[in-house]
């Protein structure tokens, strides 16, 4: 379905890995907030990430200290969008601005599970 909405993409392909793993938006990385209280979660995003890598990012929950509220890694607001999974489905230099929420939601329903949006940069 991918491949009908991006005809003029490089490349498109799809990729299951074993483990859960983080994707994220390579050189669009612009930051990553709290999603209870908004504030800047990057002082402490790091260390939080590496305790849930020990585990296999099999628990993602940990206490935000900004707000002392509990989070989920994979819920928090990054600026642009990052997600743990262990699917992918990607269209490289896709020569689209971008897809509609109808197209987004149908690809979901094709594939039986919630999709995240990621565009990355290489």
């Amino acid at each position: 379905m991918l491949e009908t909405l991006v005809p003029g993409a490089d490349e498109v392909q799809f990729s299951f890995e074993d483990e859960i793993r983080f994707y994220d938006p390579g050189e669009n990385w612009s930051g990553v907030e709290c999603s209870v209280c908004g504030a800047d979660a990057e002082e402490w995003w790091g260390e939080a990430m590496e305790a849930a890598s020990a585990n296999g990012f099999k628990d993602l929950n940990t206490v935000a200290p900004c707000c002392g509220a509990t989070v989920s890694l994979n819920d928090l607001r990054y600026i642009w969008p990052a997600a743990f999974g262990r699917f992918s489905l990607d269209a490289h230099n896709p020569g689209i601005g971008d897809t509609t929420e109808e197209q987004d939601r149908k690809m979901a329903e094709c594939l039986g599970t919630p999709l995240r949006k990621i565009w990355g940069q290489v």
